[in-house]
């Protein structure tokens, strides 16, 4: 019983770290642009979008959580600049910025006449002072959004399922519709996040278990059945909603489509409290990531010569300016970083496991990992 509530718990922490604002937008762009083929579109989003970044957490796993040992195999200044870089696209200058505009779009389904860069001063200025009781207001917060979230997407893709036809396919575009998923999939970033998160679950299985390393091994794989049988649920809801409503969705933009279906399926009353639920997933993400990212400029390039203030305040000031690119062209901003370093850090997790599990000898330096990412991106 002991075991069956610890994979339980630990299925269901994987599922909410990776369960952020990207999650309902991305699967919503893949199923609008899969031209009726949802199947294939949904499983590259389940490759890259689930099963890579619980692949990372495996990883981290077979390392212990040790960061530095993992990234030292790209070579030791790696130790630096891949923590730098992954919290900077994580943080300000991508997933913190994207995340205000996704709160945006669901606010102006509420208020349109609100301008993004109003309502992104705002939000900057309420996530630097929630970051400072984060403590306290994101686990409460998380408690209550995760369910309700969850509940809302469930009632819009039954009610959507019953009032409009399933798309039916073309009679081209297979591929690209499943090309289209992988890469929509980098989008999620949850690769990085699996580096970075995935300590928190690896000491919940420390913590909780108390048997050999191979019982933690199983316990792990268990629980990713659940948290990623979650997420795979989720995203296939929300590709088949963006396929099934993709005619009314061409002039919507990415991060109003959920609020947008929600007002046709759920109606005007029953939608703002979707749009609210989002609102505030969106600003408890974008709190973690402004912790994570001002942290780092704090403890590892200041030295702690400069206070939390300080560094949350230039956190905050970046992504305020980043924001005002909108998503798409955040979007477009990440997108050619993503499709470049994304396939080599898949590569480079993969052979991480092998050579952990089976002792598989691999070459440690980048160039390697640039060779195999060269053999991917020309396919």
């Amino acid at each position: 019983m002991k075991n069956k509530i610890l994979i339980l718990s630990t299925g269901l922490a994987m599922f909410s770290m990776f369960f952020g604002s990207g999650n309902l937008v991305f699967p919503l762009l893949v199923g609008q642009m899969s031209e009726g083929h949802y199947l294939l579109a949904s499983l590259g989003i389940l490759l890259t979008g689930v099963l890579v970044p619980f692949l990372g957490i495996l990883a981290m796993l077979l390392f212990n959580g040790d960061q530095n040992s993992f990234f030292t195999r790209l070579g030791k200044p790696a130790t630096f600049w891949f923590p730098l870089i992954a919290l900077s696209l994580m943080g300000p200058f991508g997933v913190l910025a994207r995340c205000i505009t996704v709160a945006h779009g669901a606010f102006r389904l509420l208020m349109p006449d609100t301008t993004l860069w109003v309502f992104s001063l705002c939000a900057c200025i309420l996530i630097f002072f929630f970051t400072i009781r984060k403590n306290r207001i994101v686990p409460l917060l998380g408690s209550v959004l995760t369910p309700l979230l969850l509940i809302s997407l469930a009632a819009i893709a039954i009610l959507g399922l019953m009032k409009v036809d399933l798309p039916a396919s073309g009679m081209a575009g297979s591929w690209s519709s499943f090309k289209n998923g992988i890469l929509q999939g980098y989008q999620t970033m949850d690769l990085l996040a699996a580096f970075f998160f995935s300590i928190f679950v690896i000491k919940h299985l420390k913590q909780k278990n108390t048997d050999s390393p191979l019982a933690s091994l199983s316990i792990f794989l268990k629980s990713s059945f659940i948290g990623a049988g979650l997420l795979s649920m989720v995203y296939f809801a929300l590709v088949l909603l963006g396929s099934m409503y993709a005619p009314l969705l061409t002039d919507v933009p990415p991060q109003e489509m959920l609020g947008f279906i929600a007002q046709q399926v759920l109606g005007p009353l029953a939608a703002p409290l979707v749009c609210v639920a989002v609102i505030l997933a969106c600003l408890t993400t974008a709190i973690v990531l402004a912790s994570l990212f001002s942290d780092f400029l704090k403890h590892e390039i200041s030295r702690d010569r400069l206070p939390t203030a300080v560094t949350l305040a230039t956190t905050l000031i970046i992504a305020f300016c980043i924001s005002t690119l909108q998503f798409s062209g955040i979007m477009a901003f990440i997108a050619p970083i993503l499709e470049f370093t994304y396939p080599a850090l898949i590569v480079m997790t993969v052979v991480s496991i092998f050579h952990k599990l089976w002792g598989l000898k691999i070459v440690r330096t980048p160039i390697a990992i640039a060779v195999l990412l060269k053999l991917l991106t020309a396919v």
